[in-house]
């Protein structure tokens, strides 16, 4: 709920927008409902499904983006936890047309790694895990053009903070963009910020 609250709160979603969902156990998930604000919402309000997105507890109907969630869960093994929230400049960049804000500063390549697009998908429907397939493999955070993003992490708290980056750089590319250029640091140097920061650079 914690992070539902924040997600409202930094006006990552807005409304009934959103949705979160974490590992319980095996084949088990906890997940937000369907057309409630997250940033009002109760325990009771979340629901239990199975791996297959079969309610097993909870009243009310999980949310439409399910299917994304089960994807991302049979995809990856190692993510604990998913976020799916439409930041708004974040959003914006795709509607322009314009690519991932990836790798143009160093919390950008620390806590997002390589940020991918996935092409537009009406929400709700299986076309948006479909879209989605082919970067999940190797990223944990994937812009939906004209629908927001997804994070995922071993924690919620981990998905959290990279969505929160996410929209903090998309932010950065805007005014950079406005400012004169928006160019990402050098495959280089973005290894030698990873070995700092105590993780593998990229090209090895």
């Amino acid at each position: 709920m914690e992070v539902c609250r924040r997600l409202h709160a930094r006006d990552l979603i807005g409304a009934g927008e959103g949705n979160v969902s974490c590992r319980l156990g095996p084949g088990k998930l906890l997940v937000t409902p369907s057309g409630v604000s997250k940033g009002f919402i109760k325990p009771a309000d979340l629901l239990i499904v199975n791996d297959r997105g079969e309610k097993l507890q909870g009243r009310g109907r999980p949310s439409t983006e399910l299917r994304m969630h089960l994807a991302v869960y049979a995809a990856r093994p190692d993510v604990e936890a998913v976020v799916h929230a439409h930041p708004i400049t974040t959003v914006a960049l795709t509607v322009a047309g314009l690519g991932p804000p990836g790798d143009l500063v160093p919390e950008a390549a620390v806590t997002l790694g390589p940020v991918a697009l996935a092409r537009f998908a009406v929400p709700g429907t299986d076309e948006v895990p479909a879209s989605m397939a082919a970067a999940l493999p190797g990223h944990d955070v994937i812009l939906l053009e004209r629908h927001g993003a997804l994070t995922v992490g071993k924690t919620l708290f981990e998905a959290f903070d990279r969505m929160e980056t996410l929209e903090r750089v998309a932010r950065v590319a805007f005014l950079a963009r406005m400012l004169g250029k928006c160019e990402p640091l050098s495959p280089a140097v973005v290894d030698r910020v990873l070995v700092a920061a105590g993780r593998p650079p990229r090209a090895g």
